[in-house]
């Protein structure tokens, strides 16, 4: 009965704290898009499209978060960059970097929620901003935000899926892709001599799902098949890797549908 207790008691903390965060438009304070999509348009001509939201701590804790980005249906050739707390001077090149926390100089940033003990909360962070470059294209980009409390980056505190939609006529992503894909974790990361690959959430039609570890050239230097029963955790040996950056990703056979970058650091 004590344990029952218990898990009642974590789940309902658990649930608070995915709420306290809420995603808004700067001319919108009360309408909490978070685990949402939204739209934005502009011009196959224009330099860049950019989408401006808050974040608000409803709580009364003081948080610090990081905020990842994540590339879930781009167009090859256009651009991006993501402002979160500073504004990284390079802009990422669809696909070379598809799923990676918001640094610049190579340091994480971070920001911080101070209620300064005020009992209702509701410090806000107004430094995020989306920024996709269209490169004369005509069509569409799906993006999606993450966020996540400095002391657990493996699950998501808060998130917004944003289409960025250049196109004469209609656009062709959706966010469903995203409800079908597996969670995909990786764990150390940085890694040194074993990596685990983690997968939540699959479904009956993804029992055949394998990895590929890319390095900087484009070269797959190691390739398996991933564990889909039992705990779902694969062990994979990367103690051969020299330091580096690398990029993991998730096939099922014909498509890729996760990449996430790997650090292997000695």
């Amino acid at each position: 009965m004590k344990k029952l207790i218990l898990f009642f008691v974590v789940f309902f903390m658990s649930f608070a704290v995915i709420a306290q965060i809420s995603i808004v438009e700067p001319s919108d304070l009360t309408t909490d898009l978070n685990n949402t999509t939204i739209d934005k348009s502009g011009n196959p001509s224009d330099f860049e499209i950019v989408k401006y939201l808050w974040l608000i701590n409803n709580g009364t804790e003081n948080l610090s978060l990081k905020c990842k980005k994540i590339e879930v249906d781009v167009l090859a050739g256009t651009e991006n960059v993501t402002c979160w707390k500073i504004c990284p001077m390079a802009y990422d090149v669809a696909g070379v970097n598809p799923s990676a926390f918001i640094s610049v100089g190579g340091v994480q940033m971070i920001e911080d929620f101070d209620p300064s003990g005020s009992a209702s909360g509701n410090d806000t962070v107004r430094s995020f901003s989306g920024h996709y470059k269209p490169m004369n294209l005509d069509g569409c980009s799906l993006m999606r935000y993450e966020f996540y409390n400095v002391n657990d980056l493996n699950t998501a505190i808060a998130s917004i899926n944003i289409r960025f939609i250049h196109s004469s006529g209609p656009c062709t992503v959706s966010d469903n892709s995203i409800s079908d894909l597996p969670e995909f974790k990786l764990f150390p990361n940085p890694a040194n001599d074993v990596l685990v690959i983690q997968l939540d959430g699959l479904h009956n039609n993804q029992s055949n799902l394998t990895f590929s570890v890319v390095d900087v050239i484009g070269k797959a230097v190691i390739k398996g098949q991933l564990n889909t029963l039992s705990n779902r955790l694969s062990e994979i040996d990367v103690s051969n890797l020299n330091q580096g950056v690398y990029l993991v990703s998730l096939t099922d056979g014909q498509n890729t549908l996760q990449t996430q970058r790997l650090i292997i650091k000695r």
